[in-house]
């Protein structure tokens, strides 16, 4: 008998896919929570809170549904945890008064820990 695929089920297969990304790219120290998008058509979300490493994955009940009908891949949790890689540098230049020196920084450290993904995959 098959079982029906709960909520939780779901939860779980997005922490699978959160650790099997961890190491590979670079948010080891990350503390990553899940919740149910409350925000109109929000499918995945990453909630960032730059410069903080806590973050919160927010889901929907129509990616909920697509899981269950095998329509979600995992590149999508995938590409909500690049976000903790590049929203430090789009907070930066979506504040009024970022400087020159704040934008180059974190560019500097995008790039850099793009390299560093691709070396540890080479």
């Amino acid at each position: 008998m098959k079982k029906n695929k709960t909520e939780k089920d779901f939860k779980n297969w997005i922490i699978k896919q959160i650790e099997f990304y961890r190491n590979i790219i670079g948010i080891e120290l990350r503390e990553i929570e899940l919740e149910r998008a409350t925000k109109p058509n929000s499918y995945l979300l990453m909630g960032c809170t730059y410069p903080y490493l806590d973050s919160t994955i927010y889901y929907s009940q129509s990616a909920y549904r697509d899981w269950v009908k095998g329509e979600l891949k995992k590149d999508r949790i995938l590409h909500e945890l690049i976000h903790l890689i590049t929203d430090p540098l789009y907070s930066k230049a979506m504040q009024r008064f970022a400087s020159n020196t704040e934008i180059e920084d974190e560019r500097e450290k995008l790039t850099d820990t793009i390299s560093n993904i691709i070396r540890k995959l080479t």
